[in-house]
Parts: C-alpha cells; structure tokens; sequence
C-alpha cells in the first residue's frame, strides 16, 4: 500500500544519527513542539508540513535536498499531537490550533533572524493544513505555498472515503459532532474519527494511527473548501504524481482549473503518492520552482 516499502530503500532512510539536531520552539499555550532546521546558503525559507500518520522525519531528504541545492533554508515541523510534539498523541486543544501553531513557528524563525521570505509547503494532509492556512487570518506570513498531493477530505477529490485504503472514517461520529459545533456544544471534540491503516510492518512506534475530530478538522481545508483553494492564486504550485494512491490527479486538476486556475498545477508522469517526495527528480523540479523569479513562474 502507498509504496511504504520506498521508505526503507538505503537511498530514502533515515536514522535519527543523520538528522539535524531537534529544536524546540515556544508556542502561545507555553507548550515547546518540534521542528528541525536545514541550513542553506539562502535567506528563503521553506516550513515543510508533514502528511497523516508520520512526523518530520519522513521528509528528511526532501528538506536535505532542497537545503543542498540553494533554494531555500527548510524547516521540519512535528505537528502538535504527533511524535515528539504535544501533551497528547493524536489529538489537539481546538480547532485552529494547528494553524496558531505555524504562527508560532514562524514567529520563532524571524525571533532566531530567518529574514527571508517564507514558502509554506505540506504533502498530503499537510498541503491541506497549508490550504487551510492560506484561507485563514495567517495567510500574509508566507509568501509562496507549495502542494504536494493535497488532501481534500470533503471535495471529490479524494479516492474514495477511505483514500485508496489509507484510512478507516467514522463518518457518522463526524456528522454527530459537526452538528453538535454548529449548536456550540464542543465537549466531545476530543473523540477519535479516523484511524490509519499503516501496515504493521513498516511501524516503528513514532507514527499516530488515530485522530481526534478537533485535529482531523484542523488538518484540512474548511467545508467550504473552494474558499481555501481561491486564496492560493498566483502564490501556490501544486504536484501530484498521475498514480497516487489517494487522490485523483485529474479531478484535482479541475478542482484547481475552477477555483485557482492562476496556481502552477502538475501531474508528475510514473509517481505515486510516496515518490512524490521521496524520488530526487521531484526534488530538483521543486528546488527549480522554490528558485524562479517572481515574474518567471508559470501557471500552467
């Protein structure tokens, strides 16, 4: 499923022994998260949301190379409620926290005198975090956004209910507790919603296997997605590979035609979901982007 097994190829692990130094930065409930620095001879910086289930490691050699190539600084966060960041795995305080918390994050970046423009970029449920944040009150603290096989949980993008197989939705507990927000009853947004089906043998106890609805609602565009997507414009550039496993390219693609049609859309030929950040051709085409003049980047 997914491809995990590229993951443990020699080329794409990555033991803790190789990564940048783990940093810890403040956020406005007082609470330190997680987040690694790759250092570049660029004063552009790229803060790289990782997908469901998985943590900053994951992206390793995408943040290297990107570093590597002088396109841009990168940081690494854990989100809140996954490991290594926050009181408790799978779950969050509120809805919103999560964009409060790249808030944060950057904050502490121009407190540690990371100057340069901020490009916010996310794979997976992470480029639906960055749709999110690009439609929220946060959005003038980056310049540029970057999508990699953005998930879009209620549009028909999504293959599926299940996303190909990834997760297992407890679609009624949703509606249940959407209905209860709508009437200002919050007490039971801490209940778990969606488990994720990662297979047991490509487990090392750092991954989160279960949201609460409060951060599965966070890690997603809002219902009302398109209003998300329109705020991308000119500033965003999105990559799926023609195989992913998750979501459908094309009916992305149209998503996009309709909604942001200005956002530099691509479907990478022969890529799946995991090698959409994994395969260094990827990398180069996005170091390629993360480095094109503001008046030399194409839309389509």
């Amino acid at each position: 499923m997914f491809g995990f097994d590229a993951l443990r190829t020699p080329a794409n692990a990555a033991s803790d022994e190789d990564l940048p130094l783990l940093r810890r930065y403040p956020a406005r409930d007082g609470e330190q998260l997680a987040w690694r620095p790759y250092d570049s001879t660029a004063s552009q910086i790229l803060v790289f949301v990782h997908g469901s289930s998985a943590h900053g490691r994951s992206y390793h050699h995408l943040a290297a190379a990107i570093a590597a190539s002088g396109a841009a600084k990168v940081a690494v966060p854990n989100l809140r409620g996954h490991y290594l960041s926050g009181l408790r795995r799978g779950d969050i305080d509120y809805v919103g926290q999560l964009e409060d918390d790249m808030a944060d994050l950057i904050a502490e970046l121009r407190r540690q005198h990371f100057d340069g423009p901020i490009v916010l970029g996310g794979h997976s449920s992470g480029g639906g975090l960055v749709i999110r944040f690009a439609g929220g009150a946060y959005a003038r603290l980056a310049s540029r956004f970057l999508l990699l096989s953005p998930v879009i949980p209620t549009s028909a993008t999504l293959k599926g209910r299940s996303a190909g197989g990834w997760a297992q939705v407890n679609l009624r507990r949703i509606i249940g507790l959407v209905i209860l927000n709508a009437l200002g009853i919050r007490g039971f947004n801490a209940l778990p919603v969606i488990e994720f089906n990662k297979p047991v043998q490509f487990r090392d106890g750092s991954e989160t296997l279960a949201y609460s609805w409060r951060l599965c609602t966070s890690y997603q565009p809002r219902t009302r997605y398109a209003a998300d997507v329109q705020k991308l414009a000119a500033r965003a550039a999105v990559l799926i590979g023609e195989h992913d496993e998750a979501v459908d390219a094309q009916r992305l693609r149209a998503l996009f035609d309709q909604a942001s049609p200005a956002s530099a859309f691509t479907i990478l030929p022969d890529t799946n979901h995991f090698a959409i950040f994994t395969n260094p051709a990827v990398h180069a085409k996005l170091a390629q982007w993360l480095m094109l003049p503001d008046d030399a980047r194409p839309t389509h």
